[in-house]
């Protein structure tokens, strides 16, 4: 490698480090929190799971809040997800009175096919599975068929999202002022619970975990209560910002408390119909909380460490699997001696560091590189558009 390539190389690499702990100057340290708190979520869930299948004395910790609920961090990530994508695209429509939705697709490929087909050829080359049953990861259809990326029926959600909503907003705008567009979403909110009912009617043999998460869990149109939910809160944002404005912490408590409650009473209805729609409002109400907040929790949130771990929430969601694949039993056999709990204790930080670390190389070798290029595609779209306006404006 000549000398002036592996410069490029170094600054790429350097730009990714920068830019892993270097906060935007518009960046919201609340929602960094909330990411790190969705992540470490899904990552505990699962270390407490691989570690207790072997140590029956620890089948009592799963009843604490933070391991029992764990299962919800992907319902946070669906609200803060439908939060930042509603938010590019009402913005947009504002701006433009239209949609580029080509533009749009590209832009969230490159932040998300890159490092998730890099994972996946790693997989596959080391899986004595047939390239046939990588099919529905490689289709982003793993929350409907069978798949082999452990976790990737999210992903699968979120891909289908992104091709949901632009091109619903772009329908909705025929019809409809974009002042108004939000009834649409929360009709289709209102509607999840009573697809979740006729889907389940029409599987009446539906009685075990395994089913009912095949049948709505799983699917994008029984489980996008989270990312409507963060829609409905963009629309807010950008066309009524007066409601998101900072707040005193008792008057900003109100309307998250009151969602939260709303929430669970829900749940408590029917969990089968409405524990999604459950989450959506309890979540939803955090997103609200931290988005007008200016309290001390703020100033806590802008932990530098809160916004690294937000920026590799990506990269531990996919790997987190096979690295606590390795680190567990690792750690059983280095703790075998001690207390179950101790040794539980100790290992849970090894794990999530260790998801961390493997998540920062990937994010500097694969993931900000073409974060770089889609800036570069973007500035360079940008000057494009900006030279036609003015040989327009010239002729």
């Amino acid at each position: 490698m000549s000398a002036s390539a592996m410069l490029r190389v170094w600054s790429v690499v350097r730009s990714g480090a920068r830019d892993l702990v270097t906060p935007p100057p518009a960046n919201v340290p609340g929602l960094d929190l909330l990411r790190s708190l969705a992540i470490l979520l899904v990552v505990s869930g699962h270390y407490y799971g691989d570690f207790a299948a072997s140590r029956v004395e620890l089948s009592g910790l799963g009843k604490l809040p933070f391991l029992y609920f764990a299962w919800t961090g992907v319902d946070l990530f669906f609200v803060l997800s439908g939060y930042l994508i509603g938010g590019q695209l009402w913005r947009e429509l504002l701006r433009r009175g239209t949609l580029d939705v080509p533009r749009f697709l590209l832009r969230r490929g490159l932040r998300i096919w890159p490092f998730y087909f890099a994972f996946l050829a790693a997989v596959f080359i080391t899986s004595p599975k047939p390239a046939a049953a990588f099919l529905p990861d490689v289709l982003f259809l793993s929350n409907y068929l069978p798949n082999s990326i452990s976790g990737g029926w999210s992903l699968s959600t979120e891909e289908q999202f992104y091709i949901f909503m632009p091109v619903l907003l772009v329908a909705m705008n025929r019809v409809l002022p974009v002042r108004r567009q939000y009834l649409v979403i929360i009709a289709l909110l209102a509607l999840l619970p009573l697809v979740r009912l006729a889907t389940l009617n029409t599987h009446p043999a539906v009685v075990g975990v395994d089913e009912f998460r095949k049948l709505i869990q799983l699917p994008f149109h029984t489980h996008a209560d989270g990312l409507l939910a963060g829609v409905l809160l963009s629309w807010l944002a950008a066309l009524q910002p007066r409601y998101l404005t900072p707040l005193p912490l008792r008057r900003n408590l109100l309307v998250p408390a009151a969602l939260g409650v709303a929430g669970f009473m829900l749940r408590n209805v029917s969990p089968h119909l409405f524990a999604f729609s459950g989450l959506a409002l309890i979540f939803g109400g955090l997103t609200l909380f931290v988005l007008r907040d200016r309290s001390l929790f703020s100033r806590l949130a802008s932990s530098r460490l809160f916004y690294i771990t937000s920026r590799l929430s990506y990269g531990m969601y996919l790997n987190h699997f096979p690295v606590l694949s390795f680190c567990v039993p690792a750690l059983m056999v280095v703790t075998q001696a001690m207390n179950p709990f101790v040794g539980f204790l100790i290992g849970y930080p090894l794990a999530v560091l260790s998801t961390m670390a493997v998540a920062a190389v990937t994010f500097i070798t694969v993931e900000s590189p073409f974060l770089q290029l889609r800036e570069h595609w973007l500035a360079g779209r940008k000057r494009s558009a900006s030279a036609d306006l003015k040989a327009g404006e010239a002729h």
